[in-house]
C-alpha cells in the first residue's frame, strides 16, 4: 500500500513536471510547497492563510486536472515509451560491443542514445 502512494507521489511529481506550466499560479505555487519544499498541509495552509482542507481540496483538484491532460495528450506516456525503447537499443549495443565487434561507431552510438536518455529525465 505505501508503494502504490509513493508510485502515485512520483507520477504526480512527472504530470506535473509536463504539465505545471498550464496551472494557475497559486496552483503552481502550491504544488511547488508541497512537492519541492516538502511542505505539509498545515504549513501551505498557513502559508496561503487558507484552511488545510482548502490546500487538499486544491491538490486533488489538480491530480485530476493532470491526469485529464496526460489523458488527453499522452505526453507522460510517450516519454516512457520513448525512455523504455531508447534502454533496448543501448542494450542491444552493449551486447553488440561484447561481442568481438570492434567497430568504433557502435561506441558513438551508444554515447548518442545514453546522452538522449540522460537529457529526457
Amino acid at each position: 500500500m505505501q508503494d502504490e502512494g509513493f508510485e502515485k507521489r512520483i507520477r504526480f511529481g512527472q504530470l506535473y513536471a509536463i504539465y505545471g506550466g498550464l496551472l494557475t499560479e497559486k496552483q503552481q505555487k502550491i504544488m511547488e510547497e508541497y512537492f519541492y519544499d516538502d511542505l505539509s498541509l498545515g504549513e501551505i495552509a498557513e502559508n496561503t492563510r487558507t484552511s488545510r482542507q482548502a490546500v487538499y481540496d486544491l491538490l486533488r483538484r489538480v491530480e485530476q486536472t493532470l491526469e485529464k491532460y496526460e489523458s488527453r495528450l499522452h505526453l507522460l506516456h510517450q516519454d516512457q515509451e520513448r525512455q523504455f525503447r531508447l534502454r533496448g537499443a543501448v542494450k542491444l549495443l552493449e551486447a553488440c560491443r561484447t561481442s568481438d565487434s570492434t567497430d568504433p561507431r557502435l561506441g558513438k552510438v551508444e554515447c548518442i542514445l545514453k546522452s538522449i536518455i540522460d537529457e529526457s529525465r
